[in-house]
């Protein structure tokens, strides 16, 4: 090779090596920026406490200000599915949902017990409706999401103690924002919502309530994560776990504030909710970010049934396995926060 061979091999070597370092450089940067943290909340009383950390910059503070996108959804298995399409996070799904994902091998662990939201959860007709209660539902018809946690608990822990099956009366699938109307027209005879819609419902004089859940079961709302995303980045749950416990702190310690912010989240999506319904509404929740053992039980009664309905394929015992506590309990040390 003579000295002009070898000068243009040095030059296109060391221009090789710079474009693959600036490559490089520009992949890192690209991909911090085209890849933030995705988290989403339920548009019910569930997700109040992502909406007001969202609100409040909780999530500046923790995550890092345009690090991250927060997307309301109107049902928790909605979020299942895009976690487990790999277009979210981190979200939130009732219980019964997520038990039935994990017996399935979904790569999804749940990261803390965000609430009990039972005390929201409300079957309701209409005003001068005869049903007074569940024992009149034979024969009528039920506006309600088939696929919810709440159809689940109603079907399987409430109507037998009624003495009833799917069978004695017509299930009318509809999604949230049509069950009110539907029963409005007399499309249905009652419908199953949760708070803020059943109070506003019922503030409004448009419903009355028939039953609620907490004396038939211990309805949890379980934040879940995205196994891809968790393998590569730990440390952004536990971010995030702590910017979800300063809204949870804003709860506890001024009541007042956290229910005007959350009062304008919900008016920035078109809600004409008066204050005091949103007050009653986030005053049902109750917190336990680390499931305690009746938690623990319910979850083992809840997946044997499961399985008896095939919904799920096994018993997953959560103290074992499916759940991965370690980032909250980081998240609570950090924050000062006592289950």
């Amino acid at each position: 090779m003579n000295l002009k061979e070898d000068y243009v091999m040095n030059r296109r070597s060391m221009f090789l090596t710079v474009a693959m370092a600036v490559a490089g450089i520009l992949f890192t940067v690209f991909s911090a920026h085209a890849a933030p943290f995705r988290i989403g909340h339920h548009r019910a009383v569930m997700g109040s406490v992502t909406a007001v950390a969202y609100k409040m910059g909780y999530f500046d503070q923790t995550i890092g200000k345009g690090k991250y996108t927060v997307k309301q959804f109107p049902q928790g298995k909605l979020m299942r599915q895009a976690i487990l399409a790999n277009s979210l996070d981190v979200g939130g799904a009732a219980d019964r949902a997520f038990l039935s994902a994990i017996s399935k091998g979904a790569n999804a662990p749940g990261i803390a017990n965000a609430n009990y939201w039972c005390k929201s959860n409300k079957i309701l007709t209409s005003p001068k409706s005869p049903i007074k209660t569940l024992h009149d539902m034979k024969g009528k018809r039920l506006g309600i999401g088939k696929a919810t946690g709440s159809y689940f608990t109603l079907t399987t822990f409430i109507l037998p103690k009624y003495g009833l099956t799917e069978k004695d009366f017509t299930t009318v699938n509809m999604n949230t924002d049509t069950r009110m109307a539907a029963l409005k027209s007399r499309t249905v005879d009652m419908i199953g919502l949760n708070n803020p819609q059943a109070a506003i419902a019922i503030d409004r004089g448009w419903a009355r309530t028939v039953e609620t859940y907490c004396k038939y079961a211990n309805n949890l709302w379980i934040l879940f994560a995205n196994g891809k995303t968790l393998k590569k980045d730990r440390d952004v749950y536990v971010k995030f776990l702590r910017g979800y416990i300063r809204g949870m702190k804003l709860h506890r310690d001024n009541r007042d504030k956290f229910v005007d912010v959350y009062l304008s989240h919900l008016q920035s999506k078109g809600s004409k909710i008066k204050r005091k319904i949103v007050q009653a509404s986030v005053a049902d929740l109750e917190f336990g970010l680390l499931p305690n053992e009746t938690d623990y039980k319910w979850f083992d009664f809840m997946g044997k049934v499961l399985v008896e309905k095939r919904k799920a394929k096994r018993v997953v015992d959560l103290r074992k396995e499916g759940m991965d506590l370690s980032m909250i309990k980081e998240a609570m040390k950090t924050e000062d926060w006592k289950n």
